[in-house]
Protein backbone atom coordinates (compact mmCIF):
# COMPACT_ATOMS: atom_id res chain seq x y z
CA UNK A 1 0.00 0.00 0.00
CA UNK A 2 0.92 3.35 -0.69
CA UNK A 3 2.25 5.18 1.99
CA UNK A 4 0.62 8.11 0.95
CA UNK A 5 -2.84 6.12 1.04
CA UNK A 6 -5.38 7.36 4.02
CA UNK A 7 -6.78 4.64 5.97
CA UNK A 8 -10.26 5.47 7.23
CA UNK A 9 -11.16 2.65 9.99
CA UNK A 10 -14.81 2.84 11.65
CA UNK A 11 -14.35 0.49 14.83
CA UNK A 12 -17.28 -0.72 16.98
CA UNK A 13 -15.91 -0.67 20.51
CA UNK A 14 -18.86 -1.17 23.16
CA UNK A 15 -17.68 -0.17 26.87
CA UNK A 16 -16.81 -4.21 28.08
CA UNK A 17 -14.19 -3.82 24.82
CA UNK A 18 -12.77 -0.72 25.86
CA UNK A 19 -9.75 -1.91 27.80
CA UNK A 20 -9.38 -4.96 24.93
CA UNK A 21 -8.92 -2.47 22.30
CA UNK A 22 -6.72 0.17 23.79
CA UNK A 23 -3.52 0.03 21.19
CA UNK A 24 -6.43 0.31 18.55
CA UNK A 25 -5.78 4.61 18.93
CA UNK A 26 -1.99 3.72 18.18
CA UNK A 27 -2.49 1.03 15.47
CA UNK A 28 -4.13 2.60 12.71
CA UNK A 29 -2.31 4.33 9.94
CA UNK A 30 -5.07 6.88 9.43
CA UNK A 31 -7.97 8.25 10.87
CA UNK A 32 -10.05 6.28 13.24
CA UNK A 33 -13.83 6.64 14.23
CA UNK A 34 -15.09 4.68 17.25
CA UNK A 35 -18.78 4.09 18.24
CA UNK A 36 -19.62 2.66 21.02
CA UNK A 37 -23.26 1.66 20.14
CA UNK A 38 -24.63 -0.14 16.79
CA UNK A 39 -26.78 2.82 16.06
CA UNK A 40 -23.96 5.28 16.11
CA UNK A 41 -22.02 2.83 13.94
CA UNK A 42 -24.62 2.92 11.80
CA UNK A 43 -25.55 6.21 11.50
CA UNK A 44 -21.25 6.80 11.04
CA UNK A 45 -21.15 4.41 8.39
CA UNK A 46 -23.58 6.44 5.86
CA UNK A 47 -22.35 9.53 6.52
CA UNK A 48 -18.76 9.06 4.91
CA UNK A 49 -16.70 6.35 3.50
CA UNK A 50 -14.34 3.82 5.56
CA UNK A 51 -11.63 1.57 4.17
CA UNK A 52 -11.91 -0.86 6.83
CA UNK A 53 -14.67 -1.31 9.73
CA UNK A 54 -13.88 -3.47 12.92
CA UNK A 55 -16.84 -5.24 14.36
CA UNK A 56 -16.48 -7.08 17.48
CA UNK A 57 -18.31 -10.95 17.56
CA UNK A 58 -20.02 -10.28 20.75
CA UNK A 59 -22.64 -8.12 19.42
CA UNK A 60 -26.60 -10.01 19.92
CA UNK A 61 -28.04 -11.86 16.40
CA UNK A 62 -29.84 -8.87 16.21
CA UNK A 63 -26.95 -6.30 16.48
CA UNK A 64 -24.65 -8.27 14.17
CA UNK A 65 -26.96 -8.64 11.33
CA UNK A 66 -28.03 -4.91 11.49
CA UNK A 67 -24.45 -3.87 11.27
CA UNK A 68 -23.09 -7.15 8.47
CA UNK A 69 -26.75 -5.66 6.81
CA UNK A 70 -25.49 -2.46 6.56
CA UNK A 71 -21.56 -2.57 5.48
CA UNK A 72 -22.67 -5.24 2.92
CA UNK A 73 -24.73 -2.84 0.97
CA UNK A 74 -21.99 0.54 1.48
CA UNK A 75 -20.29 1.56 -2.30
CA UNK A 76 -17.85 1.26 -1.77
CA UNK A 77 -17.82 -1.39 0.80
CA UNK A 78 -14.99 -1.51 3.55
CA UNK A 79 -13.34 -4.14 4.01
CA UNK A 80 -14.63 -6.47 7.49
CA UNK A 81 -12.32 -7.43 10.20
CA UNK A 82 -14.10 -8.81 12.83
CA UNK A 83 -12.71 -9.03 16.33
CA UNK A 84 -13.38 -11.54 18.95
CA UNK A 85 -11.92 -12.73 22.80
CA UNK A 86 -11.68 -16.22 20.92
CA UNK A 87 -12.58 -17.99 17.53
CA UNK A 88 -13.17 -21.36 16.02
CA UNK A 89 -13.62 -22.78 12.49
CA UNK A 90 -17.02 -22.11 12.01
CA UNK A 91 -17.08 -18.71 13.25
CA UNK A 92 -13.76 -17.92 10.89
CA UNK A 93 -15.08 -19.51 8.09
CA UNK A 94 -18.46 -17.51 8.35
CA UNK A 95 -17.24 -14.58 8.50
CA UNK A 96 -15.45 -14.99 5.65
CA UNK A 97 -18.24 -17.23 3.63
CA UNK A 98 -20.43 -13.56 3.82
CA UNK A 99 -18.09 -11.74 2.87
CA UNK A 100 -15.46 -10.70 5.89
CA UNK A 101 -11.94 -10.02 5.26
CA UNK A 102 -10.55 -11.68 8.43
CA UNK A 103 -11.43 -12.38 12.46
CA UNK A 104 -8.74 -10.90 14.65
CA UNK A 105 -8.57 -12.95 17.88
CA UNK A 106 -7.30 -11.41 21.55
CA UNK A 107 -5.06 -10.34 22.55
CA UNK A 108 -4.82 -7.37 20.30
CA UNK A 109 -1.20 -5.38 20.61
CA UNK A 110 -0.73 -2.43 18.43
CA UNK A 111 1.51 -4.48 15.95
CA UNK A 112 -0.82 -7.28 15.29
CA UNK A 113 -3.80 -4.74 14.90
CA UNK A 114 -1.96 -2.90 12.47
CA UNK A 115 -0.60 -5.35 10.58
CA UNK A 116 -4.34 -6.73 9.81
CA UNK A 117 -5.93 -3.10 9.10
CA UNK A 118 -3.02 -2.41 6.70
CA UNK A 119 -3.83 -5.99 5.16
CA UNK A 120 -7.47 -5.15 5.41
CA UNK A 121 -6.78 -1.71 3.80
CA UNK A 122 -4.58 -3.35 0.71
CA UNK A 123 -7.51 -5.51 -0.01
CA UNK A 124 -9.59 -2.58 -0.21
CA UNK A 125 -7.52 -0.41 -2.73
CA UNK A 126 -7.52 -3.54 -4.53
CA UNK A 127 -10.77 -4.38 -4.92
CA UNK A 128 -11.99 -0.66 -6.02
CA UNK A 129 -9.31 -1.16 -8.76
CA UNK A 130 -10.90 -3.99 -10.28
Amino acid sequence: MAADTLVNVLALIPFEMRSRMRELEHAVPGELTTCVYTDEFIQCSRDRSYTVALVPDSLSAHEWWTVWGQLTTLDPRPSILVYALSSDFPMWSGVLETGGFDVIVAPFPEEKLRKVITLAAEYFAQRSTE
